[in-house]
């Protein structure tokens, strides 16, 4: 597992898996213009947190980390209890 930092907001993506202090979190969309831009996470299923995480650009470049590889499909863990559930 690979860890890149997010320098460019410009890559943030909310396919992408992010590592935000030990947490797995993906992006959920960003609040603000100019330069009061802030960015919100929501950490992944099976974390032990639950709260969201808003992020300024400074922040995001200090702790947000970029997990090379993996990649977050919403459709696909949404649609995973349904079929569990028909079994």
């Amino acid at each position: 597992m690979k860890l890149n930092p997010v320098y460019n907001t410009a890559t943030i993506s909310p396919y992408k898996v992010y590592q935000i202090d030990g947490v797995s979190y993906r992006f959920v969309h960003q609040i603000g213009d100019g330069k009061n831009i802030k960015y919100v996470f929501e950490p992944l299923q099976k974390q032990r947190t639950k709260t969201q995480l808003i992020l300024n650009q400074m922040k995001l470049g200090i702790r947000c980390m970029e997990v090379e590889g993996m990649i977050h499909n919403p459709s696909a863990v949404e649609s995973e209890p349904v079929q569990k559930g028909l079994f």
